[in-house]
């Protein structure tokens, strides 16, 4: 599973926002202000599941929005952070929960990924010592000491740029640094959540003003994305594979895979979803005919392409996305 974090602008200024979401104020001049508000999720990156969802005021910190998915994380588990969530403390937690994690580091913040960087090593297993501020987590976790050994793992990418990982996965044969690095991509995953929550379901504009309409118009656009994920994840696209003009170093064509196109599920499972106010004793019949329409209209992945795509001089882009 993987957390991350995001924001919202709300509109209007209705006095229930107030003690739940915060004022901003944004501009040169700090003369453009905005009741803004922060959220998190915490998600299954297999399977597209949102297993807990967080909306606070813009004021909150990610780390404590994070803090309030730990009842939902359990013993077995891995975690995927990305570059500002790494502390002691929060790793602490994991590891006292049985849980594992995978966090990517920032540079130039940590004394010893600094010192792991000029020691020209790839990994290496080193000890990091809780602060004394955060001691008071011994008594949560007395079966732990006051110091944790973690994974350190040095990726270069083909620019030249050199990204450390944190892991919690010591053993380096039944985990190699490769396989880390590939389960650490699929982190993505919640970036997909996101922007299906915000560009396709445009959560932001909400139904209503108050904060009980946010709240609820949040948790409701949410809980579609679990819905259409579970019901995808059982389909299997009806059209066969097909092959990319491109070739490889071994002169042979590769296919490319059949994916269910999730944003035509959505829309027809918004629909269901509208008929069940009238009536639910077709609803089989219903769901029956969406896996019918979902499987037949499907997508291909971009791998093996035969086009690459295009970008600007100013370089990528950010492409406009049809709401449902």
């Amino acid at each position: 599973m993987a957390v991350d974090g995001s924001t919202l602008q709300l509109l209007g200024d209705h006095i229930s926002l107030k003690g739940i979401f915060s004022f901003h104020q944004f501009g040169p001049k700090a003369e453009a202000g905005h009741w803004m508000s922060r959220i998190s999720y915490l998600y299954d990156v297999f399977n597209g599941i949102v297993l807990d969802s967080q909306i606070r005021g813009y004021n909150c910190s990610e780390i404590r929005l994070c803090k309030q998915h730990l009842p939902y994380i359990s013993k077995g588990d891995i975690v995927l952070f990305d570059r500002f969530y790494a502390t002691f403390g929060l790793m602490f937690q994991l590891i006292g929960k049985g849980a594992h994690f995978v966090f990517r580091m920032k540079n130039n913040w940590w004394n010893c990924v600094d010192d792991f960087l000029h020691g020209g090593l790839d990994e290496q297993i080193i000890n990091i010592e809780l602060p004394e501020k955060q001691r008071s987590l011994l008594s949560k976790y007395p079966h732990l000491s006051h110091s944790i050994r973690v994974r350190l793992i040095k990726k270069t990418n083909r620019k030249g740029d050199i990204q450390v990982f944190c892991t919690s996965l010591l053993d380096n044969q039944s985990y190699t640094a490769k396989s880390i690095i590939n389960l650490y991509k699929q982190r993505w995953g919640i970036e997909e959540a996101y922007k299906l929550i915000k560009s396709r379901l445009e959560v932001a504009d909400f139904s209503g003003l108050t904060a009980w309409a946010i709240q609820q118009d949040f948790y409701a656009k949410t809980m579609l994305i679990s819905l259409v994920n579970t019901l995808c994840n059982g389909i299997k696209p009806r059209k066969s594979k097909i092959h990319s003009k491109r070739k490889t170093k071994d002169k042979q064509s590769q296919p490319r895979i059949p994916i269910i196109n999730r944003t035509y599920a959505l829309y027809h499972l918004k629909e269901v979803i509208r008929l069940t106010a009238y009536s639910l004793e077709e609803l089989e019949k219903w769901l029956f005919r969406i896996i019918k329409r979902v499987s037949n209209c499907v997508e291909y992945s971009r791998k093996n392409q035969s086009n690459k795509r295009k970008f600007n001089d100013r370089g990528k882009y950010s492409m406009i996305y049809k709401s449902i």
